[in-house]
């Protein structure tokens, strides 16, 4: 699983340099699990896009895994980005739904990043949180329960 974080942060991190932003990947060791290998990957690279395209320059990008008290796994990306107010965190979770809309909108993307990686999670028998603050940021918590993990 370790290569899974690696391989995203590869994938993601030109895209992070270029937009001015400190993108960093803590890989401990990481056990394995017994999940869709690309399918996790793909949440992963959603969750890391969304927080890249929604954190301004000089800003930070966190990609973690950690083991959850119940003896699943969770992972956890991180931003110093614009945030999302708790009133529009259902919205941002909903198909093709977008916080910010109108002809006046920054920020490109048809709105099924959340909503897909979401699906994607409880596939896994797992679950997706969202917690974030305007102008803090935002943490998404990917949480893969303890019979999927597999441990020595």
């Amino acid at each position: 699983m370790g290569e899974l974080l690696a391989d995203a942060h590869r994938f993601v991190e030109k895209t992070g340099e270029r937009a001015g932003l400190t993108v960093t990947v803590a890989t401990p060791h990481v056990p394995k699990v017994l999940a869709d290998e690309r399918r996790l990957k793909q949440i992963l690279l959603n969750l890391l896009s969304n927080a890249i395209k929604f954190t301004p320059s000089g800003g930070t990008v966190s990609l973690a895994a950690t083991d959850t008290d119940d003896g699943g796994l969770a992972f956890v990306v991180s931003d110093t980005g614009i945030g999302i107010a708790a009133d529009e965190i259902e919205r941002a979770m909903a198909p093709f739904s977008q916080v910010e809309t109108g002809l006046a909108r920054r920020y490109d993307g048809t709105g099924l990043g959340l909503p897909l990686s979401k699906a994607l999670a409880e596939l896994h028998g797992g679950s997706l949180t969202l917690e974030s603050e305007p102008g803090i940021g935002t943490t998404v918590t990917v949480r893969l329960p303890r019979d999927r993990v597999l441990r020595r």
